[in-house]
């Protein structure tokens, strides 16, 4: 039987029922839903600002600072962006969405510092930027801190932290001396610059790297549970100068040849043989060959994750995984040993360097003298890497600083769960943790490692 909308209510008013319609509420929105909503809203409006990455060379990060206008139009975003995120209950979240609560909050207060500081320069803007570093520019260098390392570490601390690194790898130096029968210092350094450490046929380097290759590929598993990862191709860094580092890394989606690309420095025809085993654990497997292959398998990744880099994440996982050669199979002869030492000793130098120009005022000079101080036989790159550090501040800080860190952060689980604690979990879950700050990885590691992401 059909009832017209009129003759149902009136046969509810004589039956004695009086109808009365219920409002329905609009559904309460979770905050899982409502951070879904604001991750989507931090992407499009980073897209829409396109604030330009910070260079390495601060004097052109300087000259490319924009007008007043366009660092309030960022600085306003990032406070309103800051306000919604505060309004929503981080613990309701899952793991995963709690360490990019956490990532978003660390590029809120490192974009908020950044525009304080970007207007401050614009109002009392130098005459000239300075050529010796930032220790007269307020604030740049704690910044630039924050921004390569994504910790909040103090000059002092950063020095303090190098001087006992220095130390601490001399001393691992030493031992290397000793096994090796060299009692006289000035000998053992003079040994070390021998030919007879330096391969001058480049086929014979990439036989030796294919060889390291196959070594490091078959042992991968001790340490590391992801082991099947895309091939790595050898090749000669095409424009490596005197001024250039020992080798690099490019990922497959930024070069031309279909696959990972290590390039190794063969200026001026040599490449030298103690350094080989420790350059490809950084630049290839376990390093960052290795660490950008499961990145491209990341799942359910936001998409603002694409917008930042942060140094101390991935340099510190290329340095941190060199500790770990001996347990991949190399490292096979104290040499070869002797080479990361070597190489370790010049980044903790690199810290005492980089904090004495750009906090103290250091002088080049005086920046010379350390380097000579600490480290014997390396003169050669003196001069390379005191420059580096006076144009790149903080920059070489990510290297020891991200390694430390991530120690750090192993050990600390490791001593909380003694029973249950698994390295190539810990090294899974970290590097599913994708381009994420330090600070954010650090506090949701735990957690993150108990839902086995």
């Amino acid at each position: 039987m059909f009832f017209s909308k009129f003759r149902f209510s009136t046969l509810l008013v004589l039956s004695g029922f009086f109808f009365v319609p219920v409002l329905r509420q609009a559904p309460v929105e979770t905050p899982s839903e409502a951070f879904q909503k604001l991750m989507t809203e931090f992407d499009e409006g980073l897209e829409s600002l396109n604030i330009p990455s910070l260079t390495y060379d601060y004097r052109e990060y300087f000259n490319a600072i924009p007008d007043e206008a366009k660092i309030q139009k960022q600085e306003d975003f990032f406070n309103g962006i800051q306000s919604k995120l505060a309004a929503i209950e981080k613990k309701r979240l899952t793991a995963l969405n709690q360490l990019h609560y956490d990532h978003i909050d660390f590029e809120i207060r490192l974009n908020l510092e950044r525009t304080a500081l970007e207007k401050a320069y614009r109002k009392r803007k130098p005459d000239a930027i300075p050529t010796n570093g930032l220790s007269q520019m307020e604030g740049w260098y704690a910044y630039r801190i924050h921004f390569f390392t994504s910790l909040h570490i103090t000059p002092e601390e950063l020095f303090s932290f190098g001087e006992k690194e220095v130390a601490r790898v001399q001393g691992e130096i030493k031992k290397v001396q000793n096994s090796l029968g060299f009692k006289d210092d000035d000998a053992f350094y003079a040994h070390l610059q021998s030919d007879e450490f330096y391969l001058h046929d480049k086929n014979k380097i990439l036989e030796y790297y294919e060889e390291i290759k196959k070594i490091a590929f078959h042992n991968l598993g001790r340490m590391f549970r992801d082991t099947a990862i895309a091939d790595i191709a050898f090749m000669e860094w095409a424009n490596a100068g005197p001024f250039t580092p020992p080798g690099y890394y490019s990922p497959r989606a930024d070069n031309a040849y279909g696959t990972g690309v290590f390039h190794f420095n063969f200026y001026d025809g040599r490449h030298n043989r103690r350094a080989m085993d420790w350059l490809f654990i950084h630049e290839a497997v376990p390093g960052h060959h290795y660490q950008w292959s499961l990145r491209d398998r990341l799942p359910d990744q936001p998409a603002f994750k694409r917008q930042f880099y942060y140094p101390g994440n991935f340099e510190g996982w290329g340095a941190y995984v060199e500790y770990f050669g001996k347990e991949i199979g190399l490292y096979r002869d104290p040499y070869a040993e002797l080479g990361k030492w070597e190489w370790d000793l010049v980044r903790s130098v690199r810290i005492l360097i980089d904090v004495g120009i750009h906090h103290y005022g250091w002088s080049k000079e005086e920046a010379m003298n350390c380097w000579k101080k600490y480290i014997r036989g390396q003169d050669e790159i003196a001069e390379r890497e005191v420059v580096r550090c006076t144009n790149w501040p903080a920059q070489a800080l990510s290297y020891k600083v991200g390694a430390w860190k991530i120690q750090q952060m192993a050990d600390q689980l490791k001593k909380a769960h003694p029973d249950s604690f698994s390295l190539p979990d810990f090294h899974h879950t970290y590097l599913m943790t994708g381009a994420s700050p330090l600070e954010a990885i650090e506090k949701n590691m735990e957690a993150l490692m108990q839902e086995n992401l």
